[in-house]
């Protein structure tokens, strides 16, 4: 049922749908005068379902919002509109009302449906205005925000920044290292998207988990894992792909070997940001908390710098999801992780010399503007998004969100992510995402199956969609080309340099896929 609210000041048709007015399954009725109509349903149960049906006049973009009562702190929420999904956050306790977004609609009939991520709340109605509450366009800079960033630096931004909105990049995220041998195209997960579409990634992202931390010193397969993944990072880019790095960051004051805060860890990290900070909040140089937290950026700064002398830039997503609250980095205030974001680009681009890195800064929800460590310390905003398997969705509400909160100033990538989101959505919802980077499949992760044969074949070979394969070229050092891809033809030959015109006299070629060596 609708209840026509009049207009905004913008001229808007505000229409208000009651959530008891809905259809809804395993939510309690609740009833009080502090909500509208004096009624709202109690989402305690995992398999609650809110179902609204909302009647556009003509189809377009409508901005979504959701009275709702924050018992008993944040809670994350799913939302859908005719099937495309989105989550927000109860961000307050009490009663209030947030924006999720602006999503297009149908002329006619729209589903509209809310499910608990996490329970204990109330949903009290929705509010929908035709029309986008933003008019932010695109302003992207030309150059990575690091002045002296290295010519490969440079190179990479610019192939991020010409294809931003024409086309995605596709990533696989590695977990175990086991199958790592320095050739990437061997590597599990990199295989099983191979398996699954046909093509390479053209990203590959490797984790600094085990480079820093108590065991880091004195236990040898935390070196082992770590010194494989650079491996593994020099080859994808000399192929001509992106190696992306992600630094789940272990207890810097050594008391755990935990990079989780809660319950996710048996014996969870308890340090805060503030513990290395005096009373005016600067840092207490003078701690050995601090001492340990420069140590530990400037071990990661040296596996940049090792790189660097390779002539190889990285992607780099250091203090992810922000406020989350899970990891120890975001379980304090935003003012404290904004010090330590920008401590981290100080320490390693200004006084360990590192310049080969393209920044990016990852809150946890396009909401979390005061942890914004500022647009001159990163490159690319990015979001982390788990949709449910087979849900292939552009998410373009929470990229219209992360471009109004950065202002359209930055790139925009989803560097963490569930089923990939459909290429034709993408494009036809203008939410075309700078890349798109599911989990691993190793390790029981299993996100490679998230997404059907069918897409993921679909998605790879679609020429919107950058691969492995289309990056043979390389960035100007060892172009390495894929046995899969060189299978295909015939004639072709190729040494570590690249093509070759001719048959060498003496060396090492490879021609149909095979390795030949003329003495």
């Amino acid at each position: 049922m609708l209840s026509a609210c009049g207009m905004s000041s913008y001229g808007q048709v505000d229409t208000k749908l009651e959530a008891e007015e809905a259809v809804y399954e395993n939510c309690e009725l609740t009833e009080d005068a502090k909500y509208s109509g004096g009624k709202a349903l109690a989402m305690k149960e995992s398999n609650g379902k809110i179902t609204f049906t909302y009647n556009a006049a003509e189809a377009g973009k409508y901005t979504v919002y959701v009275g709702y009562d924050g018992q008993w702190g944040d809670k994350t929420v799913n939302i859908s509109v005719n099937g495309s999904s989105s989550t927000f956050q109860t961000p307050v306790e009490g009663v209030g009302e947030t924006e999720i977004g602006a999503f297009i609609m149908n002329a006619g009939d729209n589903t509209i449906v809310i499910t608990p991520s996490w329970t204990w709340y109330l949903i009290d109605y929705i509010r929908i205005t035709d029309g986008s509450s933003s008019a932010v366009e695109f302003d992207i800079a030309q150059a990575p925000v690091d002045a002296n960033a290295s010519e490969a630096a440079k190179k990479v931004y610019t192939f991020l920044y010409d294809n931003f909105g024409k086309k995605t990049i596709s990533g696989i995220m590695t977990g175990d290292m086991g199958s790592a041998n320095g050739d990437v195209t061997q590597h599990d997960d990199v295989k099983a998207v191979y398996e699954a579409s046909g093509k390479y990634p053209a990203l590959v992202g490797f984790d600094f988990m085990n480079a820093t931390g108590l065991s880091a010193d004195n236990n040898a397969w935390y070196k082992q894992y770590t010194d494989a993944a650079v491996e593994l990072a020099k080859d994808i880019y000399r192929r001509g792909g992106l190696p992306a790095f992600t630094w789940h960051w272990r207890d810097p004051s050594r008391a755990t070997d935990a990079f989780y805060c809660n319950d996710q860890d048996a014996n969870p990290c308890t340090m805060r940001i503030t513990d290395a900070m005096n009373a005016d909040g600067s840092w207490d140089t003078s701690s050995d908390l601090y001492a340990n937290i420069i140590k530990d950026i400037d071990t990661v700064a040296d596996y940049f710098l090792a790189l660097q002398e390779l002539g190889i830039a990285c992607i780099f997503r250091p203090l992810h999801e922000a406020s989350g609250g899970w990891f120890w980095w975001g379980a304090g205030d935003a003012a404290s992780y904004v010090k330590l974001y920008q401590l981290i680009s100080e320490e390693m681009v200004n006084v360990k010399g590192v310049h080969n890195v393209i920044w990016v800064w990852n809150p946890c929800k396009a909401e979390d503007a005061d942890w914004n460590p500022g647009e001159d310390y990163y490159d690319i905003a990015s979001l982390d998004i788990y949709n449910n398997a087979g849900d292939y969705s552009s998410n373009y509400a929470a990229f219209d969100k992360i471009k109004n909160l950065t202002g359209g100033k930055k790139i925009i990538a989803l560097s963490e992510n569930g089923p990939i989101p459909d290429i034709d959505k993408e494009i036809d919802e203008e939410a075309v995402w700078s890349w798109w980077m599911p989990w691993y499949q190793t390790w029981g992760g299993g996100f490679v199956d998230k997404t059907s044969k069918e897409e993921w074949t679909k998605c790879m070979n679609d020429d919107r969609v950058i691969t492995l394969e289309d990056l043979s070229a390389g960035w100007g050092t060892t172009a390495i080309q894929s046995t899969k891809v060189m299978e295909s033809e015939s004639s072709a030959l190729y040494d570590l340099q690249g093509r070759l015109t001719k048959v060498p006299s003496k060396g090492v070629y490879i021609q149909n896929g095979k390795k030949i060596i003329v003495k």
